[in-house]
């Protein structure tokens, strides 16, 4: 989404008005190529009690490199005392903040996603230093990326890049992650040994690292992960030959995930909290042939749709029939929509996060859950049921079983074999839409001695035409069979209590008019005897 006009007018208004309680200016909005900002006094001690707010703006289509000279203010864990939030992007939506930064440990290099970058600056009543003194300067090729996503492209793209072209990506995610890399379009000067124009990976943040690759050509490079949390990017060009360039996205492994276990859950980045703008995300699964998979979002809150197109043109969450996105779009959500279950045609799914340069909210939650092939059949008296032990690689044939455990499966020599009869395991009859069905329940145990995981899928059998259906039910599905049972148990016994209470009424009476009776009996005699 292009920036909002009004709300950029009423941030470089408060930039403008960006002034201390003590009447010290500072702030202010930096529109040339390159330039210095520095705290007040710097290199003096800086003022108690300020705010200062700079908003830096540069040519449509650049980036900024802010590159830290000195940096000193004073410490707190959480940095509450004294600050500099640094955002890529206007400083009023959250969603920008790349960082928030004090101490004495300079802030590392970074490279906005576009033309537009904000610094402030605040400090409390209290205890001051020198504070800093920091240099950018707009930079269309190469820089410092920190993001959890973010594109890198080849000067002039989808131009023809220059000549003598000397250009270095530095990515550099959080701890634990690590960084992949994918070409999106691909077109250099070609020559054997890639020798006049390249594009070389290094696995860490110098040349001195492992080589990940260099390519040249029409060819796209194959995907790229590195071992670390640093990634080097580096092209180069020659004196003459060039080409259209090239396209890239870089995912850290928060926004990139590859999910293969039969059930699991995942959310947005730095959920419950406002996740980044500016991110492309994607969520891969992946399982066994055969499979389908069922996935449900409980939580979501993105961005709302575009007022005049209807439209989620925002930030958006999509789901695809595969492992890309030209695969079938199976649907396509933002603001706070309740999306339906989506189940897949075949055994990949891929969910992508997408979010643009403003307005970020808390994002969505997901759970998925393989659907395991389940063939089902059924006579008069009987089902069978056959799972292939392709699907359920190594399982004890005791983890499967119809109704009870004590109805497990069979193995045959390619599959999971239950025959069971209907006067067995638990089958019972059911009216519907005045057909009488057989049905029963199929578990699954997947659990690992840590977390217990059992599906559940319900079988039903039309005896009478010889016609069995399955379906998985979900825990949604679970929760309100177990609320229902309790319900009708509640009732149960409520009833029972209605219908004792005139049984307990008559006995009372009895007992009453028993004792009645005595006393009557006792006076008779006592009137007697005094006769």
């Amino acid at each position: 989404m292009s920036l909002r006009v009004a709300f950029l007018i009423h941030v470089l208004l408060l930039v403008d008005e960006a002034e201390s309680k003590k009447g010290v200016k500072c702030g202010g909005i930096l529109s040339a190529p390159s330039g210095n900002i520095s705290s007040p006094n710097f290199p003096g001690p800086y003022p108690h009690n300020i705010d200062c707010s700079w908003l830096i703006v540069v040519a449509e289509g650049s980036s900024i490199l802010l590159t830290f000279n000195h940096f000193e203010l004073e410490y707190h864990a959480n940095c509450a005392y004294d600050y500099i939030k640094i955002y890529n992007g206007i400083s009023e939506d959250e969603g920008n903040l790349l960082g928030t930064f004090c101490g004495d440990i300079s802030p590392p290099q970074f490279t906005s996603s576009w033309n537009v970058m904000s610094i402030i600056f605040h400090s409390d009543r209290h205890v001051v230093y020198r504070g800093f003194s920091v240099g950018y300067r707009k930079d269309v090729c190469g820089g410092v990326l920190t993001g959890l996503s973010g594109i890198i492209s080849s000067p002039g793209y989808p131009q023809e890049y220059s000549n003598n072209a000397d250009c270095s990506w530095a990515i550099h995610v959080s701890n634990g992650s690590v960084v992949t890399l994918v070409f999106l379009d691909f077109q250099l000067e070609n020559n054997e040994g890639c020798n006049f124009d390249f594009v070389a990976m290094f696995d860490g943040p110098t040349v001195t690292h492992r080589h990940l690759g260099k390519y040249c050509g029409a060819d796209t490079p194959p995907n790229t992960v590195t071992t670390s949390n640093q990634l080097l990017v580096v092209f180069k060009s020659d004196f003459n030959i060039g080409g259209r360039g090239f396209k890239a996205y870089y995912y850290s492994g928060e926004c990139q995930q590859f999910l293969s276990a039969v059930s699991g859950n995942f959310s947005s980045p730095h959920f419950p909290n406002i996740y980044p703008n500016n991110i492309n995300c994607h969520w891969s699964i992946s399982l066994g042939a055969g499979y389908r998979i069922k996935i449900d979002f409980p939580f979501m809150d993105l961005e709302d749709r575009n007022s005049l197109s209807d439209e989620c043109d925002y930030d958006s969450v999509a789901v695809y029939d595969g492992d890309s996105q030209a695969d079938a779009l199976l649907g396509r959500w933002c603001g706070r929509e309740e999306s339906p279950t989506i189940i897949s045609k075949g055994n990949k799914l891929l969910v992508v996060l997408n979010t643009d340069r403003n307005e970020a909210h808390r994002g969505f939650t997901a759970s998925y859950l393989g659907v395991v092939p389940v063939n089902v059949s059924c006579t008069r008296s009987e089902f069978t049921i056959l799972i292939s032990q392709q699907s359920l690689p190594q399982m004890d044939r005791e983890r499967i079983y119809l109704g009870n455990p004590t109805c497990t499966a069979q193995l045959t020599a390619t599959a999971y074999k239950i025959l069971a009869q209907f006067v067995n395991c638990g089958t019972a009859s059911q009216k519907h839409r005045n057909i009488t069905m057989l049905v029963n329940k199929l578990y699954i145990d997947f659990s690992d001695g840590k977390q217990q995981n059992v599906q559940e899928y319900k079988l039903r059998c039309d005896a009478q035409r010889k016609i069995a259906s399955v379906s998985i039910i979900s825990e949604a599905e679970r929760r309100l069979e177990e609320q229902a049972q309790q319900t009708d148990s509640g009732s149960n016994e409520h009833r029972g209590d209605q219908e004792a209470e005139p049984h307990d009424l008559s006995d009372i009476v009895f007992i009453s008019i028993c004792v009645l009776a005595v006393i009557l009996m006792v006076i008779a005699i006592v009137w007697l005897v005094l006769l």
